[in-house]
């Protein structure tokens, strides 16, 4: 096109300098190509304006701000002289006016341009565009005062749907003084109108996640600070069910050093009857403290071991030396049956609180009379402990649960803490934990842990 537009101006210039009579037909001749060029090039470059207007449309997801861009737009394609872009409320089943542009105040909504929310009701009822193009003498208009009073020319009102949903429509108007509205103005509103009733759809929609996203912040907001006051609860629950079993559990031992303290003062006491109070009470002292230093541990998290080489048979015997008088009194018997008695790298104390832990819990399930064994045996690089009681077994609804905090059953008193604590010191060995059980047929608590470097140059070999 500009190419032409070049070659033309060259012979016109030829022409200029030309002489005789046909040269001003020539010039004439040209001026006329020329005009029918630059109208035919006009759709094209509309078309280009239209195209940069809807990527920037597309572009605003602000409501207000892209229904602004939109009447601007419109007035800037169609050279209108004043406008006014309305929306459908289809709840209401009226239009809104949402947008004016060179309206004196308050004429929008006066009575003087009721002929024109007549005719953006007649436009949106029948979803066409209307256009004058001498509103003076067009009879639709007859009956407005405001079109002589104004002196209106040119009308032009175009519908804003998409796929059929109306969105609302655009009105321009210009004057008497003014150019009048061809059909070219209305194809390139039209074509604003489509695109803008589409992006108007889509920043009501991104308005409407934005609320819905707003709502679902405020919601989280709440649900964490119900989540957090229930955490907060839940921790006083806890804190208060953990002091009313210590305090159980302290009451146990203080009585028994309550009586045997009492016993103690008597004078017809032999030497042997106070030297075996006086174990009973020291046995119970450390059976308190070891009880509450657990608690301690398990509280902070504390996973300090004080490692060392310990021989398998005389741990296992000090803990049957330590719980054969109570078993007994209940009619228990203690078995043992060493595969491997030799060294394994633990930390002595705590490990005896795992044992007894499960031992106690045995001579509770038993009640009286009863077997309670404890195997060991060399499996791998492990050293693996049984064990076992032929007990009544553990209840199925707390399996699952078993080495949970303050899951306990059948107990009169008792934090519920001693399994999951054992878990821990196990688990702080780098070993496992792990039960099998039958009803009738009682309990069996398998205990693995590493052999370790004893520096006895044995080999691990599994044991039978």
């Amino acid at each position: 096109m500009e190419h032409v537009k070049e070659q033309l101006d060259t012979l016109e210039a030829a022409l200029a300098r030309c002489q005789g009579s046909d040269r001003k037909a020539a010039q004439a001749a040209l001026r006329a190509l020329r005009q029918e060029l630059e109208s035919e090039s006009q759709p094209s470059i509309e078309l280009q304006t239209l195209y940069e207007i809807s990527r920037e449309m597309n572009a605003i997801l602000e409501p207000g701000h892209l229904l602004e861009f939109i009447m601007d737009r419109a007035v800037m394609l169609a050279q209108a002289e004043r406008g006014f872009l309305v929306l459908w409320d289809n709840q209401q089943n009226d239009l809104e006016v949402a947008v004016a542009r060179r309206f004196s105040a308050g004429e929008v909504d006066n009575a003087q341009v009721e002929i024109s929310h007549a005719l953006m009701r007649r436009v949106m009822a029948t979803r066409e565009p209307v256009i004058t193009t001498n509103a003076q003498e067009d009879p639709r208009f007859e009956a407005s005062q405001s079109i002589i009073a104004y002196q209106i020319r040119s009308v032009l009102a175009v519908p804003m749907m998409t796929q059929e949903e109306l969105v609302g429509a655009i009105y321009l108007d210009t004057r008497l003084s003014s150019r009048y509205f061809t059909p070219g103005d209305l194809t390139v509103v039209k074509g604003l109108a489509d695109q803008a009733a589409t992006a108007l759809q889509i920043a009501r929609l991104y308005e409407n996640v934005q609320a819905k996203n707003r709502e679902l912040e405020a919601a989280l907001a709440e649900l964490k600070a119900t989540q957090n006051e229930l955490i907060r609860a839940e921790r006083l629950s806890v804190v208060g069910r953990m002091a009313s079993a210590i305090i159980h559990d302290i009451k146990n031992p203080m009585t028994t050093i309550k009586g045997f303290a009492d016993l103690l003062g008597r004078d017809d006491l032999t030497p042997e009857a106070r030297r075996r109070f006086s174990e009973k009470v020291t046995h119970t002292i450390d059976a308190f403290v070891g009880m509450t230093q657990e608690i301690l541990d398990y509280a902070r998290g504390s996973s300090d071991l004080n490692l060392g080489v310990t021989q398998v048979g005389d741990f296992v015997e000090d803990i049957c030396s330590f719980v054969r008088p109570e078993f007994e009194q209940r009619a228990i018997k203690i078995q043992t049956l060493l595969k491997y008695p030799g060294p394994v790298i633990m930390d002595r104390d705590k490990m005896w609180r795992v044992f007894m832990n499960i031992a106690n819990n045995a001579r509770d399930a038993l009640g009286e009379e009863g077997t309670f064994v404890i195997t060991s045996q060399l499996v791998e690089d492990h050293v693996e402990f049984w064990l076992a009681d032929n007990g009544p077994g553990i209840p199925r609804e707390i399996r699952k649960r078993l080495f949970e905090p303050f899951v306990t059953h059948g107990k009169q008193y008792g934090t519920g803490l001693g399994l999951a604590i054992s878990r821990k010191i196990v688990e702080d060995h780098g070993g496992t934990i792990k039960v099998e059980t039958r009803p009738g047929q009682g309990a069996c608590f398998i205990l693995r842990i590493p052999r370790g470097d004893t520096g006895d140059g044995q080999e691990t070999e599994a044991g039978a």
